[in-house]
């Protein structure tokens, strides 16, 4: 997650399947990658499988490894999707950096979209909740629920009437501290939305370097970079920017090795 950046997070429902996922997606990177898909491998059980695509740099110089190569898996995320298949999409992603591919070895495997697009989602919500709020598409909501207790009792407010009791009722509703409210005030937080925005993207940010430290990362589009691909917080490419100058692998880690110096 590249949280000074804004990740355009796909909306639900933009692709019918994965297959439409991942040949929009291949379409945007094939002018900079080779790209074989469906590529098959075995896991150190013996068991066979295979990857979306693997892709490799048509212009390798930049890159740390001297022979880039990486494989990406997709998945058309549904709205209603649980936490717990989330994950057990990552679970696949990390038995699949143990895998042999033909041709090429173990790869570090990038997902797309992000598995954790459910927390930017909750975190992107709760920055504008406030903002709608107070919206006047709430005041007009106002408006029409005095008009229609003033037509319950056969009356018809005027619209300066209606207008004045809307704005107070309004006001009102904002000020209202909750216990949740005069908490995150006092821990120091402008309101309770920016506490839990906070929270999540704290838990976003560490749950992204746990992947990473399994060779798991992300294939995202960024508001600034583009197409990008993250490995613990860490951009090791953009389609603005290019390979990144930072010693990273795209290969697996083993154990707890550090990177390359």
């Amino acid at each position: 997650m590249r949280y000074g950046q804004k990740a355009l997070l796909p909306e639900p429902g933009t692709f019918p399947n994965e297959k439409a996922l991942a040949a929009f997606v291949l379409g945007k990177l094939e002018q900079w990658f080779h790209i074989e898909e469906q590529v098959q491998g075995r896991y150190w059980t013996g068991e066979e499988t295979r990857i979306d695509a693997v892709l490799r740099p048509r212009e390798p110089d930049g890159w740390h490894d001297e022979e880039p190569a990486f494989g990406v898996e997709f998945k058309n995320l549904a709205p209603n999707t649980s936490i717990g298949e989330r994950y057990s999409w990552v679970a696949q992603a990390v038995g699949y950096t143990q895998c042999q591919w033909q041709g090429y070895g173990r790869l570090g495997v990038f997902l797309c979209p992000s598995p954790l697009t459910w927390l930017l989602s909750r975190a992107d919500d709760i920055a504008t909740f406030r903002q709608r709020q107070i919206s006047p598409e709430m005041l007009e909501r106002e408006r029409e629920r005095i008009r229609r207790y003033g037509r319950q009792f056969g009356k018809e407010y005027s619209d300066s009437y209606v207008d004045a009791e809307a704005l107070i009722a309004h006001r009102r509703r904002l000020g209202e501290m909750t216990y949740e409210e005069f908490t995150a005030r006092a821990d120091g937080y402008a309101n309770a939305d920016a506490r839990e925005r906070e929270h999540d993207l704290r838990m976003a940010k560490e749950l992204t370097h746990l992947l990473g430290q399994l060779s798991v990362g992300e294939l995202m589009p960024y508001e600034d970079s583009g197409w990008t691909l993250m490995r613990s917080d860490s951009r090791l490419w953009s389609e603005r920017e290019g390979p990144a100058r930072v010693r990273y692998s795209l290969h697996p880690r083993i154990g707890s090795q550090r990177r390359k110096r």
